[in-house]
């Protein structure tokens, strides 16, 4: 497996095709100035000896050195070795409700994004626990399988709208039966925990049921509220992405959506879990963490590359042959046979 000890530089590869751009105006330019004094017909006697060839064969030499040398300062390494790295923990879902309800402004900047910001934080909170998403609204979808990859699972977190599932609704008790799924797939693990970030706004009565379900397969649920009880109108966004106004029923009035905290407690209670209203602090998801420590915990082994060596001597070496070739180049006809001629005279 390659990765980079600087991955950051690679950014300056980015510069190549800027001083590429920047030495072929140059030329032309030259060239365009040498004809606006010099007649063309006289020009090959002025410029005698010039290769216009040699001159982009130089250039082209050169930038594949430069970014040889830029790679190379980035310092490409290769793992040696796979092996298995042991990990306790706690095995966590986090469902996150993606409705249009979610985009009102009751939690500033809106339930989502603070929804969001509260994923990203709990996980920053696990300490060798795998954790996974599904996303839901009118349906449920997994949206990433368990991993201890944390940056990878903060990545899918960040790409979370409400647009990735077009049936609208709360499907809180699909996403609950798939959760219990998606632990029945894995490993067994001692500890389970699905955490369940939503206002609440479910028209199904399914969902406490669904609760015991995750209860008899030894699933605690936590659900986290977003949202105020007074609630928000839930504001419409048109194709460019500015605010069109507020959702309204079929008589013309804005419709108001409020969190359902008597139903998100009765989830928690239902599936021996805790329920917390979200606030601007996430100081909520350490009551969660407390918990997670003091579960019992599961030993699962993960494969990963060890004992990474440096390879940039394999993009240095040829650099630095392509930058002698350069040289050697020149920029008149016949300069190498020039070259050679010396070479013989002092022998």
């Amino acid at each position: 497996m390659i990765k980079f000890a600087a991955p950051e530089l690679l950014w300056l590869l980015l510069l190549v095709p800027v001083v590429g751009t920047v030495w072929v105006f140059m030329i032309l330019r030259s060239r365009a100035m040498a004809r606006a004094v010099v007649p063309a017909t006289l020009l090959p006697r002025v410029a005698y000896g010039q290769s216009m060839t040699r001159k982009w064969l130089r250039m082209a030499v050169w930038l594949v050195a430069s970014s040889l040398l830029l790679v190379a300062l980035a310092r490409p390494q290769i793992g040696t070795k796979l092996e298995e790295v042991k990990r306790e923990g706690v095995d966590v879902l986090i469902a996150v409700d993606l409705s249009n309800s979610m985009l009102c402004e009751d939690l500033a900047p809106s339930r989502l994004e603070s929804a969001k910001f509260a994923i990203q934080r709990f996980i920053n909170g696990l300490k060798g626990d795998r954790v996974g998403l599904i996303a839901f609204a009118g349906s449920a979808v997994y949206h990433c399988p368990l991993t201890t990859d944390y940056g990878a699972a903060k990545l899918l977190t960040r790409v979370l709208n409400t647009t990735i599932i077009p049936e609208q609704g709360t499907a809180l008790a699909e996403a609950i039966r798939m959760a219990i799924q998606s632990f029945q797939n894995e490993e067994a693990a001692k500890s389970k925990v699905l955490v369940v970030i939503t206002d609440g706004e479910d028209h199904e009565p399914e969902a406490i049921e669904a609760a015991r379900d995750a209860r008899e397969q030894g699933i605690a649920i936590y659900t986290i509220g977003m949202g105020t009880p007074q609630g928000a109108p839930i504001p419409v966004v048109d194709a460019s992405g500015r605010n069109a106004g507020y959702k309204k029923d079929a008589q013309g009035q804005v419709i108001i959506t409020r969190l359902n905290e008597e139903l998100l407690l009765e989830v928690a209670e239902t599936a021996s879990g805790k329920y917390v209203r979200a606030t601007p602090s996430g100081q909520e998801l350490e009551r969660i963490w407390d918990d997670l420590n003091q579960m019992e915990k599961s030993e699962f082994g993960q494969m990963q590359f060890s004992g990474y060596e440096d390879r940039f001597a394999y993009f240095v070496l040829p650099a630095l042959l392509l930058l002698i070739i350069e040289v050697l180049i020149g920029d008149r006809a016949g300069q190498f046979a020039g070259f050679g001629n010396i070479l013989r005279s002092k022998q």
